[in-house]
């Protein structure tokens, strides 16, 4: 059936406008899928900015200073900021207590331990003579789960006599003038672990300051306390909320990639060079527009006397003495076509392909 003039008649610039429209429309529902899955996504998942967390460290640090047996001091022991007789010094029992607390429930891993250093230098201070450090407390770890608090407690046990007698024993074999002392600290490292989501590792100190081989009868202690405040940098991270939102916002990325590339494709066929042959029918379609109907179907040549043309002009010149439409056929696109005119039993066929294109010019 031969369609009529004006009704299905497509041109190259038509074809062209078919593109377009349709390609309109791939990038829509790339866009409409697109926008879909993100709000999926938004929906079901939780996205925490990276965020400062403040947390807070004190520490309390007592002493209790025990006696020999003397005829002057009835109590046991004597409290912390007070003078104290080195040759009555029997032991010093000190109380270290450190308190973590945060403003969010966190992961941590606290190690700790409890070290002494013997230090012998100048009077000045600026050099030392000797220096050792003891191990009042191996390495203990304890830690916080999913908790905002902890607290550490530890007492050592201090055998005063003994670094004293150490200090004086060097002093009287050298018969250097020195100053001694023995600091005892309480070091707390603070790390993250794998459950965590931020990075820390950081130690706190607290410290007893305790004057040795004094000649003079006073004995001042010095101690240090924990009291400080910081943060903790918490990284970006998200949590899933529901994972039907979230396989049906995959499939939607799927179904958008899909039209996205059926508008890529669009769009390169819109780009495609034309072939010699296609501009030639393009030109002939243009200028003899008036005179070629187009053809969604092949008309039977069964029966007729087929008669071959070679030219397109002489094509033209039997239009012109019979008065009949040239009609036109797409037999494979962009490759061959026929350009033919019916006439009662015969019919005057001009085949095009890019072969045959040569001898047509």
């Amino acid at each position: 059936m031969i369609n009529k003039k004006g009704k299905e008649k497509s041109t190259i610039k038509e074809k062209r406008l078919k593109i377009i429209k349709k390609l309109i429309f791939d990038i829509f529902i790339f866009i409409l899928f697109l926008v879909l899955s993100i709000l999926l996504f938004q929906k079901s998942l939780i996205f925490e900015p990276v965020q400062n967390v403040k947390y807070f460290e004190k520490s309390n640090l007592d002493y209790k200073v025990y006696l020999h047996e003397n005829e002057f001091y009835e109590q046991e022991y004597l409290s912390k900021d007070m003078l104290y007789i080195a040759s009555l010094i029997d032991k010093i029992l000190i109380d270290f207590d450190y308190t973590f607390e945060s403003e969010d429930n966190e992961n941590i891993d606290f190690d700790y331990k409890i070290v002494a250093t013997l230090t012998i230098q100048n009077q000045a201070g600026t050099r030392s003579y000797f220096e050792k450090t003891f191990t009042l407390l191996n390495n203990r770890t304890v830690s916080l789960k999913n908790s905002n608090r902890e607290n550490i407690r530890e007492t050592v046990n201090l055998n005063y006599q003994y670094y004293n007698s150490l200090a004086n024993s060097f002093k009287n074999q050298y018969g250097v003038d020195a100053d001694s002392k023995l600091t005892v600290y309480m070091l707390v490292n603070k790390k993250s672990n794998e459950n965590s989501n931020f990075s820390l590792d950081d130690t706190s100190t607290m410290n007893l300051v305790i004057p040795l081989s004094e000649r003079s009868v006073e004995i001042r202690m010095d101690y240090k306390d924990i009291n400080q405040t910081n943060n903790i940098v918490k990284k970006k991270e998200h949590t899933i909320t529901d994972y039907i939102p979230i396989l049906i916002a995959i499939i939607s990325i799927i179904i958008s990639l899909i039209w996205l590339v059926k508008a890529i494709r669009k769009i390169e066929s819109l780009h495609i060079k034309k072939s010699e042959y296609d501009k030639y029918i393009s030109k002939l379609l243009k200028e003899y527009d008036r005179l070629v109907a187009e053809s969604s179907t092949l008309l039977s040549f069964e029966g007729k006397e087929i008669i071959t043309i070679t030219k397109f002009s002489e094509l033209l010149d039997i239009h012109d003495n019979l008065q009949l439409p040239i009609m036109y056929y797409e037999v494979s696109k962009h490759k061959e076509c026929y350009f033919y005119i019916s006439h009662e039993n015969m019919v005057y066929l001009l085949k095009v392909d890019e072969k045959s294109l040569n001898n047509m010019k």
